[in-house]
């Protein structure tokens, strides 16, 4: 899918995406909260979250929940960016479509914990982004991400992508977590009656 029919795709979508999701039964942004609460020590109510893509703002809408106040979002959607903003939980949003080739608007060391839930799916966020997150994260800061579980090419250059950083020393693995029942896929012809496996992995920073 191209950039511009990717963002005409959410735009569309935007008003009916968190019902859509609740009818998929998608709960990434609970199992990936839950997965961080378990490991993150730092101070939450002074900690800087950055949330690409933003989407609609259900990770902040989580996040908010276990104590984090200050968050900023980057989305390609302007759609998903204007319900993102009327939840009034970000202090920043940024209509920003992230690729390969377009650095995020963001300047180095600043965030405590980047939320990457959903992003790197197959024709989202491009694998390669992989080391502009670690740039905006400061040093000890976490990086949380989700992917789907089955096998793609696009998954297995992004394990290669994050095994040559931890090879690089740039970060560490702190927990990963593998989840049935991630989501329930919408096919043309309705709901699958399957579930897709997940996994949470999030990373600390060097």
């Amino acid at each position: 899918m191209e950039t511009k029919e990717k963002v005409n795709f959410y735009d569309s979508w935007a008003q009916d995406y968190e019902q859509h999701m609740t009818v998929m039964d998608y709960q990434a942004p609970r199992f990936s909260v839950e997965t961080l609460d378990a490991v993150y020590l730092g101070d939450r109510d002074s900690a800087l979250v950055l949330d690409v893509p933003c989407g609609t703002g259900l990770v902040a809408e989580t996040l908010q929940k276990l104590g984090f106040k200050h968050f900023h979002g980057i989305e390609g959607s302007k759609q998903m960016l204007k319900i993102a903003e009327s939840k009034g939980l970000y202090q920043r949003l940024t209509h920003h479509m992230v690729t390969a080739d377009n650095p995020l608007p963001a300047q180095p060391d600043s965030y405590d914990l980047v939320m990457i839930v959903g992003g790197l799916a197959q024709q989202h966020l491009p694998w390669e982004i992989l080391p502009e997150m670690l740039r905006v994260t400061k040093s000890d800061g976490f990086i949380c991400f989700t992917l789907r579980a089955e096998e793609s090419d696009h998954r297995r250059n992004l394990l290669t992508s994050i095994q040559e950083l931890v090879n690089k020393g740039l970060w560490e693995n702190v927990v990963e977590r593998y989840v049935e029942k991630w989501q329930r896929d919408m096919l043309p012809t309705g709901l699958a009656e399957e579930y897709a496996d997940g996994i949470v992995t999030v990373y600390r920073k060097k």
